[in-house]
């Protein structure tokens, strides 16, 4: 069975990584407190293929670290 996770245990474990967290547990400001890590990798396309196959009901995607300088963010 999947193991949940806190956040802050998440980002300790997988540094400078894309994250994809199914079922994640949010406060009322949408922060991520806790979840499921359903995939992990330095590749986002990875991410974005794993996140394709699972196509889970609820889900979050984040890079943990600094983002690299040819990154291009969209809000």
């Amino acid at each position: 069975m999947p193991q949940v996770m806190t956040k802050q245990e998440i980002e300790n474990r997988f540094p400078d990584e894309w994250i994809l967290v199914i079922d994640p547990d949010t406060g009322p400001d949408l922060e991520i407190r806790s979840g499921v890590v359903a995939a992990h990798s330095k590749d986002r396309d990875e991410i974005d293929r794993k996140a394709l196959e699972l196509r889970p009901r609820r889900s979050a995607i984040w890079f943990n670290g600094d983002p690299p300088l040819d990154m291009v963010i969209v809000l």
